[in-house]
């Protein structure tokens, strides 16, 4: 590859990621100048696991909960087959182990349905709810309500709240 094409790359790369051309070279480089490859490496330099998947899935804040929640059991070692599953979430840091736990019961909704999750950790969930994302309301209507339709319609702020929630406590996270 000659001189000229190099210098178009690092450009490029560096005009995309915004950072200046030696950062962009040295990505380059190291990835025998694949644009992509550098991209990506850029990334994963300048943030956490965890705010790459924000800024992939956060427009969608139910997606980005449940792969914020996969990575941290993936990073944990903490698989699905294990009997100590729920010992090895409530052991991660409190900010961690909550937004584990409510990605889970929020996943167990969809699998078996609204009526079978209120039967799955609720009161740990919705002590999550009212405290960590200070929604008493949506909690309340856990609790009492017991409304799938009501659910339904809270579940999009619950994510929202569960994804500013991560935010602030970024430094927890992988």
């Amino acid at each position: 590859m000659d001189a000229a094409r190099r210098q178009q790359l690092t450009d490029i790369v560096a005009a995309r990621a915004g950072v200046d051309a030696a950062c962009a070279a040295r990505h380059l480089a190291l990835h025998a100048y694949d644009v992509a490859a550098a991209l990506r490496s850029i990334d994963a330099e300048r943030y956490t696991l965890t705010q790459r998947l924000l800024n992939k899935y956060g427009r969608d804040p139910d997606d980005a909960l449940q792969h914020v929640a996969l990575a941290v059991l993936q990073q944990a070692d903490i698989g699905s087959d294990s009997v100590l599953r729920v010992e090895r979430i409530a052991a991660l840091a409190p900010p961690v182990a909550g937004m584990v736990m409510l990605a889970e019961w929020l996943a167990y909704v969809d699998w078996e349905g609204f009526d079978s999750a209120l039967y799955a950790n609720i009161d740990a969930v919705a002590a999550v709810i009212a405290g960590a994302l200070d929604l008493p309301e949506v909690a309340a209507s856990l609790l009492q309500a017991r409304d799938a339709a009501v659910f339904e319609t809270q579940r999009p702020a619950l994510a929202a709240a569960a994804l500013l929630f991560i935010e602030r406590h970024i430094t927890h996270f992988p």
